[in-house]
């Protein structure tokens, strides 16, 4: 019995591979049933996001290249597609380092971006549709959660997830920085697309406690209101600019237009208007920029823009790449728990099983130098019961101490079936299965 993991993901192969071994939701309870129906197979997970595809299997055959063969075999054909499309970029991981592999995914130290949150919840959803599918049995069940609290240890004991992840969420970090503190404060996003959408909630949790929309196209911009629960009295069009810049205290721009939309006359229009003793923060992540250049020389507006924000993202990247090595203390310590009892699942019914068939073969044979001695009494029967004990214990010391010394060993697993097959214990050691 051994964990084994076969997979790709962003770092080798490009999208284009990714996108045809991709699982569709629709599609994953099929492919587990398939795994699991499969010789040497026991249990399965399936673990498929837009930057991995990876398979989890149980495996029982005597050779971990056996299973990569047969694992190869599945997904070229329940894909449809020629093995030599995606074979060179996959990676082959068995044992201790399929778990620590799966454990490390699940940290956020395997994605592309360090520390992403996302693939918590990914590894989180990818077991309950294992379980849902009854792909899960004891092992990958423990595995799977023994995975998901160690992605949350390194979260909590960490700050690998703490810092600024999408640009978004860079750029209100910024202003955070910039303006001390963005609660109670009036924010204005200005654009109408997905981005100005995250922006927005990324706002919202940061704790602004008024958020404005402006758009050119002034439908747009009410769609992402009502996806926030935003007064349609907050959406204005680009003509009222200098109204909502002289409402807001924050300011992020992320439109599509070619050429500046907020004019440095926007600003100063609204600063007079308001007072320049209260400053005004813009970030500017747009590309081309949508904050004209010279509004920075207008008295009372602080301008950043999306070169600012990179650096502070590759600030907060140094600062998650610092805590990878404490994440990965957590990861070893977890793996050696979940390692040390995946061993004693191994071994403690093949220390059992060797040891019920030594005593079984012990009082076989006391049976028959009894009858041929003749009748004994008593006490020459309780001697010669220790003395057979004794002999069988001693034996079997060496042996035991060796096995429990495995249990907490990648080799647990062929400890355990060489010695079931030395001694013919019929399938000790399975109890996991």
């Amino acid at each position: 019995m051994e964990i084994i993991t076969i997979g790709l993901d962003c770092k080798k192969a490009s999208v284009e591979v990714r996108e045809k071994l991709s699982f569709p939701p629709t599609r994953i309870g099929d492919a587990l049933t398939t795994l699991t129906g499969m010789a040497f197979i026991g249990e399965a997970a399936i673990l498929s996001t837009c930057n991995r595809v990876e398979i989890y299997a149980l495996s029982e055959h005597t050779t971990q290249t056996d299973t990569f063969e047969q694992l190869r075999d599945f997904l070229s054909k329940f894909h449809g597609i020629d093995q030599a499309e995606f074979v060179p970029y996959l990676y082959y991981l068995n044992g201790r380092a399929a778990v620590q592999h799966l454990f490390e995914v699940a940290s956020g130290i395997q994605s592309m971006v360090v520390g992403e949150p996302q693939i918590l919840g990914q590894v989180r959803d990818a077991i309950e549709v294992v379980r849902k599918q009854g792909a899960a049995g004891r092992v990958f069940d423990a595995l799977f959660r023994a995975a998901i609290s160690t992605g949350k240890r390194a979260r909590t004991e960490t700050t690998i997830s703490e810092s600024g992840i999408s640009v978004s969420c860079t750029a209100v970090e910024l202003l955070g920085n910039k303006a001390g503190t963005l609660k109670g404060k009036t924010g204005l996003v200005v654009g109408g697309g997905k981005t100005a959408l995250l922006t927005g909630q990324i706002l919202l949790d940061a704790g602004v406690s008024t958020l404005l929309f402006a758009n050119r196209t002034i439908e747009k911009a009410q769609k992402l209101a009502a996806s926030l629960c935003i007064e349609t009295t907050n959406v204005f069009g680009l003509d009222r600019l200098p109204e909502c810049l002289a409402l807001a205290d924050v300011v992020i721009s992320c439109t599509a237009a070619a050429e500046p939309v907020i004019k440095a006359a926007h600003v100063a229009t609204a600063l007079t208007e308001r007072g320049q003793t209260r400053p005004l923060y813009m970030v500017d992540i747009a590309v081309p920029r949508d904050i004209e250049p010279e509004t920075n020389q207008v008295v009372g507006a602080n301008v950043f823009d999306i070169d600012d924000v990179k650096a502070v993202a590759e600030a907060n990247l140094a600062r998650r790449y610092g805590e990878v090595g404490k994440v990965r203390e957590i990861i070893e310590e977890e793996l050696n728990d979940f390692m040390a009892w995946l061993g004693a699942l191994a071994i403690v019914p093949t220390i059992t099983g060797l040891r019920a068939r030594a005593d079984e073969i012990r009082k076989l044979e006391l049976s028959r130098t009894m009858r041929s001695i003749g009748p004994l009494d008593q006490h020459q029967t309780q001697l010669l019961e220790e003395l057979t004990s004794r002999i069988v214990n001693k034996l079997l010391h060496e042996p035991t101490l060796r096995l429990k010394e495995a249990a907490s060993t990648s080799d647990a697993g062929r400890y355990s079936e060489v010695v079931q097959y030395l001694f013919s214990l019929q399938g000790q050691g399975h109890a996991a299965n």
